[in-house]
C-alpha cells in the first residue's frame, strides 16, 4: 500500500493510505453497468474534463457496524484498532477512481486496463504520462485505488474501453508480484478468484475477454531501473552498500514468496553496477506494527553493519510509483547517513516499455 496521508493510532505508528488522484481522455460513455459499494446500485459519475471518473462516495456514510467487522476480520492491521479509530482511518482515504488515458479517437478490438494502487496527484500523473505509448495505440484506462470497499471504478473502466471498441482488455497489474492481498482483491473483482481479500463487493460485469498479464516480477527491464537509478546517485560502487527497500505484502506466507523476486533482483542489480554488497529487503508496510518494526530493525541492522566497515550507503526503491512509499523509508531512516535516490519505476522509459511489451505478448498470444 502506497500512502497518500499518514495517520497515527494509538495501535503504534500505523501508517495506511489510499490513492487520489490525476488526468486522460474525454468521452462520456453513459449507458455504464453501475456497480456502488458493497453491490448497491449508483449513478455513475461523468468523466472530468482530464479523463477521471470519481465515483463520489463517501465511505464514512457507509460504515455500519457489520462493515467495521468485515474490515476487521480481513485485514489484521484493522483488528487492532477501535470502531472510532477505524472510522478515522477511512475518512483519510482518497477515493478509487478511474482515469481514461486514450485519446477519444483511439478505438480497437484490444484495450488495455493498467491497476493501480495510486498515491497522490502528483504521483499518479507520473503513472498516467508512462502509459501514454500504450494508450496512443489501444483504448487504455487506468484503475486507481486498492478496491477495499468498491468496484465501481473498476466496472466503469471497462464500459469505457468496450464503448471503445474492445473485445479484449489485457489487465497490466501494476503491483510487482501476485503474492500480496490487493491482486488478489482485483482478481476476486475481476472474476479469477471466488473469495475477496478484503470487503465481498459486486464482481465487474465485462462482455469482453479479460486477460491477465504477469506481473513485473524480475523482469530484466525492471532490474535495469533499479541499477539506472542505483547508478545515478553512486559514485564509488566498490566502496558502497546498496539496499533495495520494497512495499511487500502484509503477510508472513506472502513475503516468503515475494522475497525472492527482489532477492533476484539485487542479484542483477550487482551484476549490472559493480556495486559489492546489494540488501533486498521488504518492509512489510500493511503489516502490524510488530512485522514491520522487525523488518526496519533489520534493514538499520543492515546499514549500521555496512557502515562499520566503511561503506557509504545507498537505497533505490522498486516501487511501481513515484511519491508514497517513500515517505516511509524516510521515517524510517531517520538519523542514518544514507543517499536515497526517491524515483519510482514508472518514471523510468523502461516502465513504459515492460508496459508495452507485456501487452504485446498477450495480444500475440490471443492469436496461437
Amino acid at each position: 500500500m502506497i500512502p497518500r496521508q499518514f495517520l497515527v493510532l494509538t495501535a503504534g505508528a500505523i501508517w495506511l493510505s489510499f490513492g487520489l488522484a490525476s488526468a486522460g481522455a474525454q468521452e462520456d460513455h453513459s449507458a455504464h453497468r453501475a456497480h456502488g459499494y458493497q453491490g448497491h446500485d449508483m449513478p455513475m459519475p461523468p468523466p472530468d474534463e482530464l479523463g477521471r471518473r470519481r465515483m463520489g462516495m463517501d465511505m464514512r456514510d457507509m460504515l455500519s457496524e457489520d462493515v467495521l467487522a468485515g474490515l476487521k476480520e480481513k485485514i489484521a492491521l484493522y483488528g487492532l484498532l477501535t470502531d472510532n479509530e477505524l472510522r478515522i482511518n477511512v475518512a483519510q482515504m482518497g477515493e478509487n477512481y478511474t482515469w481514461y488515458v486514450s485519446d477519444a479517437d483511439i478505438r480497437g478490438d484490444v484495450g488495455v486496463l493498467v491497476l493501480s494502487h495510486g498515491v497522490s496527484e502528483a504521483g499518479d500523473r507520473i503513472m498516467t504520462d508512462s502509459m501514454r505509448a500504450v494508450a496512443a495505440k489501444h483504448p487504455t484506462a487506468i484503475g486507481y485505488g486498492m478496491a477495499m470497499m468498491t468496484s465501481s471504478h473498476l466496472q466503469a473502466a471497462i464500459d469505457d474501453l468496450e464503448a471503445a471498441g474492445a473485445k479484449t482488455i489485457v489487465l497490466v497489474q501494476t503491483t510487482s508480484t501476485v503474492h500480496n492481498s490487493m491482486t488478489r482483491q482485483w482478481e476476486y473483482i475481476l472474476g479469477r478468484r471466488d473469495e475477496s481479500s478484503y470487503l465481498k463487493v459486486k464482481p465487474v460485469e465485462a462482455s469482453a475477454e479479460l486477460v491477465f498479464a504477469p506481473h513485473m516480477d524480475d523482469d530484466p527491464l525492471i532490474a535495469e531501473i533499479l541499477s539506472d537509478h542505483a547508478l545515478e546517485i553512486s559514485t564509488d560502487p566498490q566502496n558502497e552498500a546498496l539496499f533495495l527497500v520494497a512495499h511487500g505484502p502484509e503477510d508472513d506466507f506472502d513475503n516468503v514468496l515475494d522475497l525472492p523476486v527482489i532477492e533476484s533482483l539485487a542479484e542483477q542489480v550487482r551484476a549490472a553496477t559493480g556495486i559489492n554488497e546489494v540488501w533486498a529487503i521488504n518492509l512489510q508496510d500493511d503489516a502490524i506494527p510488530p512485522v514491520r518494526e522487525g523488518n526496519v530493525r533489520q534493514l538499520k541492522r543492515w546499514m549500521q553493519q555496512a557502515q562499520r566497515k566503511g561503506k557509504k550507503l545507498i537505497v533505490v526503491s522498486p516501487a511501481s510509483s513515484a511519491d508514497g512509499l517513500q515517505h516511509h523509508i524516510r521515517q524510517d531512516l531517520m538519523g542514518l547517513d544514507y543517499t536515497f535516490n526517491e524515483k519510482g519505476l514508472s518514471q523510468h522509459p523502461n516502465f513504459t516499455e515492460w508496459v508495452v511489451n507485456t501487452v504485446q505478448q498477450q495480444i500475440a498470444g490471443l492469436h496461437n
